[in-house]
This record gives structure tokens, sequence and C-alpha cells, in this order.
């Protein structure tokens, strides 16, 4: 394939990743102050959890139909919408008198993280096709997961200790305003994508309900979404829990839980580019996810032991070690649906994968984990429901998945399995 230098591609590229980066502010900015948050409000546990849970179930049940928004709106427009969501949600958010409408505004942040999660990287892959480096573009956008979380829960955490968990998240707001301004004036469409959409309405194409069907049901799409459940739902514990259970139970400031919980993500970018490249030259994906999904069930089980016994320390260097595993598999599980749908259904597949991911992992975890805490008085139960959760989902499903071959019309085909006959559609 030729490569095709566009002008303007790495100018959209970083607004894509500041859009990216942003979005972790609002899901996940005000974790360390939950202690605080609870003494605010007089909330419960499983109340604070499902604080949480509610912003990932929205968001989940917006993913899925984010492919089609793209499709129709523009990766831009879908951008600039959850910006703004966002920003009303995070704001709202620092003001509610009660938890009915803490829930309220966390459902908003739940619609606007939904939009954050998609637009910008299918903006990515949009603006370097032409070039043939939409796997460079993905490699720095993937690297969000680990910049996003250290900006959410270290850097932020500060602000918020600063001038008060109420003000610290208005000011948040204010901060997702002002990227949704740069983004309004300078962030573009690519040309061949506007000139695709413009075609395909005089066309009248159509991507048909038989056609998301088959997606979904690939067994590779199928392998991924088991393996973002489980990988989205130990985000979503590891990210609001763990920072409270030390600063609540080991007496660890919010800046120092703040920073080693975000090392959990950040070091996970490393294997996530290295695997990544690897399995691509090795033609397989499966070893990888088997192997991920293994490891992400042994580090938990250190992790859980050292959190039974109080050995604070050893929990902290654990999150890192989970994150590796996590972050090797999660790049290639995801890449291996792609392999087996085609490139013209990547948007449904990933809309479908982290969807699933969000809805089930993302809100069942932590309102779990704070139940069990209300019940019990401790974390371990439910950490040691994460550990089943983790083996059955991230390595037990996996051996269900199976390296595809790709051929001449991947761009144009889904492949829904060796016995099926590719299934044309259209975008």
């Amino acid at each position: 394939m030729e490569n095709i230098k566009v002008k303007g591609q790495w100018t959209m590229l970083w607004l894509s990743y500041l859009a990216l980066i942003g979005c972790f502010l609002p899901y996940i900015g005000y974790s360390t102050q939950i202690t605080k948050i609870m003494e605010d409000t007089s909330i419960s546990y499983a109340q604070t959890g499902m604080l949480a849970s509610v912003t990932a179930l929205v968001g989940g049940l917006t993913l899925p139909f984010v492919g089609v928004l793209v499709d129709k709106w523009g990766a831009r427009n879908t951008i600039l919408w959850g910006l703004l969501i966002s920003s009303i949600g995070q704001i709202l958010f620092s003001y509610m008198p009660d938890y009915s409408l803490l829930v309220l505004s966390r459902a908003l942040i739940g619609l606007g993280v939904g939009l954050l999660f998609v637009g910008p990287y299918t903006m990515a892959a949009q603006w370097f096709e032409k070039s043939n480096g939409v796997g460079s573009a993905m490699g720095v956008m993937f690297s969000s997961d680990g910049v996003g979380t250290v900006f959410a829960l270290y850097l932020f955490s500060y602000v918020l200790t600063a001038i008060g968990w109420r003000h610290g998240s208005a000011l948040g707001g204010i901060f997702l305003v002002a990227v949704l301004i740069i983004a309004f004036i300078f962030l573009k469409n690519p040309p061949h994508i506007t000139d695709r959409q413009n075609s395909s309405k005089e066309l009248g194409e159509k991507f048909s309900l038989k056609d998301y069907l088959k997606v979904i049901g690939n067994r590779n799409v199928i392998v991924a979404s088991a393996f973002f459940i489980g990988e989205w739902g130990l985000y979503a514990v590891i990210a609001y829990w763990v920072p409270t259970i030390l600063i609540e139970d080991a007496g660890w400031s919010e800046g120092l839980a703040g920073f080693l919980t975000s090392l959990y993500v950040l070091v996970g970018v490393i294997p996530s580019i290295i695997f990544g490249l690897v399995s691509d030259k090795m033609g397989k994906r499966k070893p990888f996810i088997l192997l991920a999904g293994l490891w992400m069930t042994l580090t938990l089980i250190v992790l859980t032991l050292a959190l039974a016994n109080g050995n604070y320390g050893l929990v902290a260097f654990m999150m890192p070690l989970v994150g590796i595993g996590v972050y090797t598999g999660m790049p290639v599980a995801l890449a291996s649906a792609i392999d087996s749908v085609g490139t013209k259904a990547v948007a449904t597949a990933n809309g479908f994968i982290l969807g699933i991911g969000f809805v089930v992992g993302g809100f069942l975890y932590p309102y779990i984990i704070g139940y069990i805490k209300d019940i019990t008085g401790a974390y371990t139960v439910g950490f040691i429901g994460i550990i089943v959760a983790t083996f059955i989902l991230n390595f037990l499903a996996s051996l269900l998945g199976k390296d595809s071959k790709k051929d001449s019309n991947y761009s144009e085909e889904i492949k829904t399995s060796d016995e099926d006959a590719p299934v044309r559609i259209y975008q």
C-alpha cells in the first residue's frame, strides 16, 4: 500500500489525544476524595460504589451505538458533544445537594465518557489510514490510559486537596470547557472521510441489524468482550476503591495513593505496545491473551493475600504487576477481534466490546465491592470474587478464541467464522 502523507494529521492526532486525556478527569478524577465525599454527603460504601457504577452503566449503554453516531455525525461532532456533556456533568457533580442528584450528574458524565472513548480513537485512525500509519496512531492514543490516569488520580488530586472536592471538581469542568473550545476551533474530520460519508448517503448504503449481529456473534469478538468485562471491572475497582483503601486503611495521603494507583495503568503502556507489535510479527494473538489472563489471575491472588494481611506496601507493589497482564492482553484481544471482522466493521466491534465491558464490568464490580464492604466490613471477600471472575473471563474464555488469517478482502468483508461466507457491509 502506498503511503500518502496527509497534511495536519499529527495536529489532529494530538488534539484527539487531548480530548481523550480530558475524559479521564470526569470519569475517575474524584476517586481520591471518596472518603471526604462520603463524610460530606453521609452516603454508604454501596452508594459510593453506585456513583462509579452508574457512570459505567450509562457509558456502556452508549458505546454500542457510538460507532453509528460517528458514521452519522463524524468523529469531530462526536468528540465535541462528548466534551460538552462531560463538562456539564462535571460541574453539576460539584454542587449537587443530595445523593440522587449526584447519581444523576454521574449518569450525565457516563454519557459524555461513552462518546469520548470512541470518538478520539476513530478520529486518529481516520487521519492516519491514508498514510498507512494507523498502528502508530493507535500506539500513541493507547498511551492515554497511563497518562490520563496519572493526570486524573495524581495531578488532579492536588487540586482537589487544595481547594476541596466541590470547587476542585468545578475547576475540572472548566478545564473540559477549555478543551472543548480548542477542539471546536481546530479539530477537523479528514477530507476523505467527509467524501466517503457523502457518497454513502447518496448511494443509500446502510449497516443492517443482520450485519451488526454477525459482528457481535463472531467468536473472537465474544472472547474480546469477555476480556474487556474483566479488564474494565478490574480497572474500576483499582481506580475507585484502591485509593480509598490506601487512604482510609493505610493512612497514606491522597497524592501518594493516587500516584501509586495510576502506576497500574502507566506501567501497562509499555507491554501494550511491545506485545501488540510482537503479535503482529508472529501472526498469533491467542497465546498472548491466554498468558495475560493467567498472569492477571496469579498477581491478583498475591494482591488479595497482601490486602487480607494488611500489607499495603505489597498491595501497592502488585498493582502495576497486575497492570502488565491487563495491558498485555487488551490490545491483542482487540486486535484479534479486528482481524476477524475486518476493517470496515472496526467501529461496530469496538463499540460493542467496550460497551459490554463498561455495562457489566464497570457497573457491577465497584458496586459489589462497596456492597460487600458494607456487609462484612472488609474488602477481601470482594477481591476473592474478582480473582474467580478474572480466571473465567480473562483466561478460560480466551481458550475459545482462534487466530484469524487476513485476506485481500479484509477491508470490505466481515468474517463470521471459517464456515460462514463473508458478509459485505457498508460504512
